[in-house]
């Protein structure tokens, strides 16, 4: 049904309603905490650069010749891995915890969970490897719910002519939590008060931001106080009615587009963690980059691609004239062509302009792939989005854990032969994993998103 959702002619609502704009003010504080959620994740892989002193204190307080666990690769690849391991951790009571409690008290849990990872961050690398890696994995349960966020909240929030937008907004949390890290990081790092300062302050603000996002937002416009009769009837105005129900998990996970929908996004994650994870390594240790130029040129990327996914949420809301499947094909196959051809330049390049040109290019591409596969699902699970977004998260998350161990294996002393090996296997997956979508991929609602009538015995 088009006609829009019922609701009450008569609210209770407050005077003040941000110009009938409250929408934009829910947008703009649910980005902002998903970018400091992002962040805490984020931090190490910057830091883990600037972290050499926690080495020399060791052995300078402990008169040891002794190998301390920061200067082995196992214990640093397992520090990478924890955020992951911490998703999926946090992924699997996320979707029962969304449907009896909500979005709202979900992600300001989670939003507390991730600020006190990274607030103890600082104290557990002191304490030792065992509590720095506990630490992690809190970062990573805290963010679990991050990526299915960036799905359900313009569903609720954003009218129809707005979605796009919306949600491509929303989604530049990945790319501005990176803008403001490295360089911040790149800048503290080589200041008096050091590398823990990042942690305090980002935790500190995540505390914050999370109290604020708890007291308002709300999981239905329709509660919000601020939210006028004329904003309300915007937002619900033409949208397809959800029917509340339990999730048809079998329904939903053998769905074509559901399934080709989850091994695009995982080929398509794992170029972009790498290019995460490991970019300012790669910028340090191959290009040569001093520690404020790898900051801030880590950075740049991002800012690029956060530019190119609020520009795609706009064009894709003004292309009228095309059809929604359409659009999303379009926008998942420059992320796949985008991504690929910036890795495979930085495979063969050794010229150093060139490849921080390529590694550009690859991010800034990456960041159109919220327009393609994600708004796919979006469109074909519509109440049952939850899910699905959650078992992309899964697939994130898998591929920030597989991405540490493939490194270790093929640059395990991160030479420019090694790199070039790296990064035409990741293209090759990417390829592969994305080669079904255009022609399985389907935009009209699935059938177990309709009302399921009861069967009526004879």
């Amino acid at each position: 049904m088009i006609t829009g959702f019922e609701f009450p002619q008569v609210r209770k609502t407050s005077s003040f309603v941000f110009w009938n704009r409250t929408r934009i003010y829910v947008m703009v504080l649910t980005l902002i905490c998903l970018t400091f959620m992002q962040m805490n994740t984020l931090t190490l892989n910057f830091t883990v650069i600037c972290m050499d002193d926690i080495v020399e204190d060791f052995h300078m307080f402990h008169n040891s010749t002794e190998t301390h666990w920061f200067e082995r690769s196992t214990e640093k690849s397992l520090l990478f891995s924890g955020v992951a391991i911490g998703g999926l951790i946090g992924l699997v009571p996320s979707v029962p915890q969304i449907s009896s409690i909500g979005l709202r008290n979900t992600q300001t849990i989670s939003g507390f969970i991730s600020g006190l990872g990274s607030f103890l961050f600082p104290l557990a690398v002191s304490v030792g490897f065992y509590t720095s890696f506990l630490c992690r994995v809190l970062q990573g349960i805290g963010a679990a719910v991050l990526f299915t966020a960036v799905g359900v909240v313009p569903g609720v929030w954003a009218p129809k002519s707005e979605a796009n937008t919306f949600m491509s907004i929303l989604a530049c949390a990945f790319q501005l939590s990176n803008v403001i890290c490295m360089p911040v990081s790149g800048l503290l790092c080589e200041s008096a008060v050091g590398w823990r300062s990042i942690y305090y302050i980002s935790g500190a603000i995540t505390f914050v931001l999370y109290t604020v996002f708890w007291f308002t937002y709300t999981d239905d416009p329709k509660l919000h106080r601020n939210v006028s009769q004329k904003e309300l009837r915007k937002i619900s105005t033409g949208k397809v009615e959800k029917i509340k129900e339990p999730v048809p998990y079998f329904a939903v996970s053998t769905d074509p587009t559901v399934i080709i929908s989850w091994i695009s996004l995982f080929g398509g994650n794992m170029g972009f963690y790498v290019l995460c994870i490991y970019g300012p390594t790669y910028l340090r240790e191959v290009l040569k980059f001093d520690v404020k130029e790898t900051g801030f040129l880590t950075a740049l990327p991002f800012i690029l691609s956060a530019i190119a996914k609020f520009s795609a949420g706009r064009i894709s809301d003004k292309l009228t004239g095309l059809s929604e499947r359409a659009r999303f094909v379009f926008f998942a196959s420059i992320f796949q062509i985008g991504l690929v051809a910036g890795l495979v330049v930085m495979a063969f390049t050794t010229n150093r302009v060139i490849a921080q040109i390529a590694f550009n290019f690859a991010i800034v591409s990456s960041g159109l792939n919220i327009m393609g596969v994600v708004k796919c699902v979006q469109l074909r699970c519509l109440q049952h989005v939850h899910y699905t977004l959650t078992v992309m998260s899964f697939t994130a998350y898998a591929s920030q854990f597989l991405s540490p161990t493939l490194v270790s294996i093929i640059c395990p002393n991160y030479t420019n032969e090694q790199w070039k090996t790296f990064f035409l296997v990741i293209s090759g997956l990417i390829v592969a994993c994305n080669a079904g979508f255009p022609f399985l991929a389907r935009s009209d609602a699935a059938g177990y998103t309709k009302k399921q009538e009861p069967t009526v015995k004879c």
